[in-house]
């Protein structure tokens, strides 16, 4: 299984108010993937991050739904994706619940769990652990050419973390 972490506008495209600097270098590594899983018949997931209330005190609702789209270049590949909205850094408690329940005849599928997107060290960090804990039978897996931060600092302290969390950092990953 494939998990894709806030692919939207206002952390990949530059004029997103969140904008990532480092994701324009994983973009084509993150496509690839993509590619590979909607290919294969890989079950892909994604989150949406969903923005409260009090962003619309800072901007537009025109504005907001822009930055809420998922970036153009991911659109059709997770087309047929499980989407997942949230309103903060990890998907909600009934979520993940309804994440479970959905699929719990299907976690043969689930050996392991791949994650990808951004932020590394904000919603990719908060949503890997939820989902261990929803399957923590399955393995959890990262590339670090797949994930991005604002900070590389954080970016890498929180792979670190990860590898903590028994996370497998494939180092190698293309």
């Amino acid at each position: 299984m494939l998990f894709a972490i806030d692919l939207q506008n206002d952390y990949l495209h530059k004029s997103g108010k969140f904008y990532i600097p480092a994701a324009e270098e994983i973009k084509p590594a993150l496509i690839a993937r993509l590619k590979d899983a909607v290919a294969t018949g890989e079950l892909i997931a994604y989150t949406k991050n969903i923005y409260p209330e009090s962003e619309y005190e800072e901007r537009t609702a025109e504005e907001i739904e822009w930055a809420e789209e998922i970036y153009e270049d991911f659109k059709e590949l997770l087309r047929h994706a499980k989407e997942f909205r949230k309103i903060h850094y990890g998907i909600s408690p009934e979520s993940a619940l309804k994440f479970r329940d959905e699929f719990e005849d299907r976690k043969e599928e689930f050996e392991y769990i791949e994650f990808m997107g951004v932020e590394t060290n904000v919603c990719v960090l908060s949503n890997i652990s939820i989902v261990q804990n929803i399957f923590p039978e399955s393995g959890l897996m990262i590339s670090p050419n797949r994930v991005a931060a604002k900070d590389k600092r954080l970016h890498l302290n929180a792979l670190e973390i990860m590898r903590g969390l028994k996370v497998e950092v494939m180092e190698n990953e293309v």
